[in-house]
């Protein structure tokens, strides 16, 4: 079982993390606000702890339609100023950090054939659940440096 859950979206040398809110259905959703960091150990670490002390609002479990327009007026589209998922997906990353009461998981996407972004068959990082977020940042770095969607999309932007 999660007990936190961060979600860092890295698109164009910027990363967007929503604060993360849960359904009364156990969803997580990102809502605002959406805190924007440089790619840097410090920036990304400040706006993490930002992120984890908001901790998980509770709110009402969207109904499909409420799903289909929270689609289209994301707050993470609206923060990285882009109009679609299709757009915002080419040369992002999403990473999705997970603490549970034994370990904090970090799945990294990748993109299918038809390219959306997909966990199916993500990379994962695993550390014990005491680990620092300055480590798991460092990782996450790391492996930024190894993605070539993301090398296209940052030429001139440090990683």
């Amino acid at each position: 079982m999660v007990a936190h859950t961060a979600m860092m979206f890295v698109r164009q040398g910027k990363a967007y993390l929503p604060v993360m809110a849960q359904t009364e259905a156990g969803l997580f959703m990102g809502i605002e606000p959406v805190y924007m960091a440089e790619l840097t150990i410090e920036d990304l670490v400040a706006a993490l702890e930002k992120v984890l002390t908001a901790g998980h609002p509770r709110v009402a479990h969207p109904t499909q339609e409420e799903f289909r327009h929270l689609r289209k007026t994301s707050p993470i589209l609206r923060a990285a100023r882009v109009k679609s998922w299709r757009e915002f997906s080419q040369r992002s990353v999403v990473y999705d950090i997970d603490w549970t009461e034994r370990a904090v998981i970090v799945y990294a996407s990748q993109l299918d054939h038809l390219g959306r972004t997909e966990y199916a068959s993500a990379k994962k990082l695993r550390f014990s659940k005491e680990t620092p977020l300055r480590t798991i940042v460092e990782a996450i770095l790391e492996d930024m440096r190894s993605r070539p969607e993301l090398q296209a999309a940052e030429e001139g932007c440090k990683l």
